[in-house]
């Protein structure tokens, strides 16, 4: 069960940074993005820290304002998550 739990902490901070380093690339400011796509800035905010569980629905959504397909952004987390992520599953 523990090891699952640092899964999940290692997964959705892996999401999160890979998230915030496409918003900074594309030189997209944090409110700005939020306001012009009607993402909440709490929910960016936690997304982009990976502090919490959020649903997939806000990732997607993220995902989508970034206009990224869902292809490029797994091969972005892919790189990102560590070498051995599925291995102790």
């Amino acid at each position: 069960m523990k090891l699952m739990q640092e899964n999940d902490a290692k997964l959705y901070k892996s999401i999160g940074e890979v998230l915030r380093e496409e918003r900074k690339k594309k030189n997209l400011k944090f409110t700005i993005f939020c306001y012009e796509n009607d993402i909440a800035k709490s929910t960016l905010n936690t997304i982009e820290k990976g502090e919490t569980q959020t649903y997939f629905s806000n990732i997607a959504k993220v995902v989508k304002a970034l206009d990224l397909s869902f292809e490029e952004f797994g091969k972005l987390l892919d790189k990102k998550l560590p070498k051995n992520f599925l291995d102790n599953e």
